[in-house]
């Protein structure tokens, strides 16, 4: 029995020694995949360039700072949050990268530039819980709605909490955000609800709300996301389960809609994160179908990328999606924990870029990214 015992002991040790070999071998060959280029442009040639992959943000294991050793022992994580866990909803702004983690109940706020990493939503005062959507106003504050708390919060430049929205009763689980900038409103979409609420920012007062459960137009059935147009004041919200996208003006009177249930392009099973850019063009994310299909405003599908993959341009629950200032569309990939950035080749970039362009379409993908940076 003690020879047993003694094996059984040893083959445990031999074993954690085998796992532990495999994980750093695992590891190793993630940061060296990190470390080549990458290209790959949306949709391949000879079609015309539509989009094509810039790099994917961890944390600050994406500027060198996690070790394979680090990551088996649990040590990434001591005295700080160096890796995203759990991200769902993501903002850019001048090459900073604000995405919520509802595992760490914080705000990661990734400035490529600089590489560097700092956190929002984890002092004591305005300490966050489950933050799901973030956006910011004209002026720089950051707001971060908390399904938990279910409260919206806002942090200046520095982190510090300058606004609070949601008395008791006031959300039942507050998730997707937006800012009305010429109005200087703020619109919240209430998940249990089933409503988008309205409200200036000025003074906190609540201006109007819209919808109700339901199925008919302008009514919903747990929307999640939202997004505001400033060229034609429409708002678009995410109506994740009755499988649509709804189109508002400013005050909430229904406009239009695209998608329904399927397993077709064009259509939705688990539509989540919605981003546009400056085209137009709406990007949807489906956290079932693992990809982000693109629509014109008339709700007319014109081209989708993705499908299950931990490679660049592949997905796992797909989530939050924002279109920045220069047409970057960022993708929170849920599962990867990991937020992939794609450049969408507008008008404006083509002018402004003309020797890239003509290798994107020339070279079939010249322009290389390496993936972490």
């Amino acid at each position: 029995m003690a020879k047993f015992g003694k094996e059984r002991k040893l083959r445990s040790i031999l074993g954690q020694i085998a796992i532990f070999v495999l994980f750093a071998l695992f590891f190793a060959g993630c940061s060296t995949k990190q470390q080549e280029e990458v290209r790959l442009v949306i949709p391949p040639p000879p079609e015309e360039p539509r989009l094509f992959y810039i790099t994917s943000y961890f944390g600050e294991s994406s500027f060198g700072d996690s070790k394979a050793l680090d990551l088996f022992l649990g040590k990434e994580q001591k005295g700080g949050y160096k890796r995203l866990r759990k991200p769902y909803g993501v903002f850019a702004k001048d090459d900073v990268i604000y995405v919520t983690d509802t595992a760490y109940g914080l705000v990661f706020v990734i400035d490529a530039k600089n590489k560097k990493v700092r956190f929002i939503g984890d002092k004591p005062a305005g300490k966050l819980s489950l933050p799901v959507g973030v956006t910011m106003d004209q002026k720089g504050v950051l707001y971060v709605s908390d399904a938990k708390l279910k409260k919206v919060f806002g942090y200046d430049k520095d982190g510090k909490l300058v606004y609070a929205l949601g008395s008791k009763g006031e959300f039942k689980r507050p998730a997707g955000i937006a800012v009305d900038k010429k109005r200087n409103r703020l619109y919240v979409v209430d998940v249990l609800d089933h409503k988008v609420k309205v409200y200036d920012l000025k003074s906190n007062d609540k201006i109007l709300e819209f919808g109700k459960r339901g199925k008919e137009e302008g009514e919903f059935n747990f929307p999640t996301n939202i997004v505001i147009d400033p060229r034609d004041d429409t708002v678009a919200v995410v109506d994740t389960q009755n499988f649509r996208v709804q189109i508002f003006d400013m005050e909430g009177e229904f406009i239009t809609s695209f998608g329904r249930l399927g397993r077709a392009p064009g259509l939705f099973s688990r539509p989540k994160g919605i981003g546009l850019d400056s085209e137009g063009h709406y990007y949807v994310a489906d956290a079932a179908f693992n990809n982000v299909q693109i629509f014109d405003k008339a709700g007319r599908l014109l081209l989708f990328f993705g499908g299950a993959g931990f490679d660049p341009g592949k997905f796992y629950l797909p989530a939050g999606v924002y279109v920045d200032e220069k047409d970057r569309v960022y993708i929170v990939d849920s599962f990867p924990a990991r937020v992939q950035v794609f450049q969408y080749v507008s008008e404006r970039w083509k002018k402004e870029h003309p020797e890239e362009y003509k290798k994107l379409k020339e070279l079939g993908g010249a322009i290389t990214a390496k993936e972490g940076e």
